[in-house]
């Protein structure tokens, strides 16, 4: 569901959340400055991932940021599109991918350095692929939030993915290898 991502300031406090209206929540919450919004398909997620990445900037027990000039300035390359942080869930599949095809591809060469055989090198190297996956399985996540900062069921269709992108890989690397 759609909806926004913001930062507001109130003093020299800063606070990120997320609305899906976001001018009856400015107007609630009677900020000093509205400094950056943007809208998003996915605003849990990437408040998440905003909250992950100054979580040591965090006041606890409330939902206030002390942010730097520089932390400031990063935090605006991320609402402006320009920032590192993935904004949707898929993107954490997409590196989950990325990083199974690096996986692959490193262990196929060193395989193949270690005379496993072409083929024994191909299924080897898939089991070895299939780690991210298996980790974003177990844990719904490749490192870009915390799970607990997004609801307990966002994560599901990413585990469900993982897992059979997983499962894929190993059985073609069990059917190779038993091939040989």
């Amino acid at each position: 569901m759609s909806g926004y991502v913001y930062l507001i300031r109130v003093g020299d406090l800063y606070r990120i959340d997320k609305t899906d209206n976001l001018q009856k929540k400015i107007k609630k919450l009677n900020p000093d400055e509205l400094l950056f919004s943007i809208l998003t398909k996915e605003p849990e997620t990437l408040k998440a991932r905003l909250l992950r990445k100054y979580r040591y900037q965090r006041i606890p027990e409330t939902g206030y940021l002390r942010l730097s000039k520089r932390q400031l300035s990063d935090c605006q390359k991320q609402f402006e599109l320009r920032g590192n942080l993935p904004h949707t869930l898929d993107a954490e599949v997409s590196i989950c991918l990325f990083a199974s095809s690096l996986l692959f591809g490193f262990s196929f060469l060193l395989f193949n350095y270690l005379n496993l055989g072409f083929l024994n090198s191909f299924g080897y190297s898939f089991i070895v692929g299939s780690v991210p996956m298996i980790i974003l399985f177990i844990t719904g996540s490749f490192g870009g939030y915390f799970a607990e900062d997004i609801s307990l069921f966002s994560l599901f269709t990413n585990r469900i993915k993982a897992f059979f992108i997983a499962l894929a890989m190993l059985l073609i690397s069990y059917t190779i290898i038993n091939s040989t």
